[in-house]
């Protein structure tokens, strides 16, 4: 009798052991069901909640300040500064597409939140604040097509009468006029709101002669420096409805730099000057 009750103990046993094993498996299944099925940006809301994090709408515009790959992962100068604000602030970001002259106007009128690689300007400064420190500095050149053969570099009177593009709003417009004024210049100056692959085209079709724009944005294949006009630090614009985030962005900003002094010039280096007017051949090169 004694074995027989021993046995059935252990039948017992191992009965509790295996419908446990069945309940927890049960509910393993369920948390994974309801992890899978609920929107992933249900789970993202609740979880920003939860910490508390502020979503910053930023502008986005394709350039090497901005772009992504053939798989749609984001890269560039701006974008890994701003990622790099986000590790001390805890922001979240919300990506606004548009071209920079559309995206400045936005973030004039309060449609975004910041935008970055943007020049000092004082009529810009009655609209917009800037973040105290420098996301760099850039140069600024008026570049023309390889099969241009009329504009000389050794000679700035080739460019009179010819058809120059620059983007509408940028400090590029007064520093080329002013170039251009002191050398006796005189071109037919258009403003423009477009991709910077879309001016690049125009520039290669002869729809203008000549395009003013930042050093690292040329195509060593579609495009040729002949003269630069100028350069600027430039810097984070935040909205003037958002004077808390321009706060917090000014203490993040001295937290990095102060951390690494030469964290500008890295990302300039990893960004910019491969891309930018070192891959071109000086006029006495030529």
């Amino acid at each position: 009798m004694y074995f027989k009750r021993q046995f059935k103990k252990q039948l017992n046993n191992k009965a509790v052991r295996i419908s446990l094993r069945r309940t927890l498996s049960v509910l393993l299944c369920v948390l994974l069901a309801v992890f899978f099925v609920l929107p992933h940006h249900v789970l993202a809301e609740e979880e920003d909640k939860s910490n508390g994090r502020e979503t910053v709408r930023v502008g986005w515009y394709e350039s090497k300040f901005h772009h992504k790959d053939e798989t749609g992962r984001r890269s560039g100068y701006g974008y890994e500064y701003q990622r790099k604000v986000a590790a001390y602030t805890g922001w979240n970001y919300e990506y606004v597409e548009g071209t920079w002259p559309e995206l400045l106007e936005m973030l004039k009128n309060g449609e975004i939140d910041m935008l970055s690689d943007v020049s000092y300007m004082e009529e810009r400064s009655k609209y917009i604040v800037y973040s105290s420190l420098p996301m760099g500095t850039e140069s600024y050149y008026v570049f023309i097509s390889p099969k241009n053969k009329e504009i000389q570099a050794d000679d700035p009177q080739t460019l009179t009468g010819k058809k120059v593009g620059v983007d509408r709003g940028s400090i590029m417009v007064e520093m080329f006029r002013d170039w251009a004024k002191m050398r006796g210049v005189e071109v037919e100056l258009t403003e423009l709101s477009v991709d910077q692959d879309v001016a690049l085209q125009m520039l290669t079709d002869g729809d203008m002669d000549a395009y003013v724009m930042l050093d690292s944005f040329g195509d060593a294949k579609v495009t040729e420096p002949v003269w630069k006009i100028g350069s600027s630090d430039f810097y984070f614009g935040v909205s003037m409805a958002k004077p808390q985030l321009l706060k917090e962005l000014d203490e993040a900003m001295s937290k990095i730099q102060d951390e690494n002094i030469y964290y500008n010039q890295q990302l300039y280096e990893k960004y910019l000057r491969d891309s930018g007017n070192n891959n071109y051949l000086s006029p006495d090169e030529l």
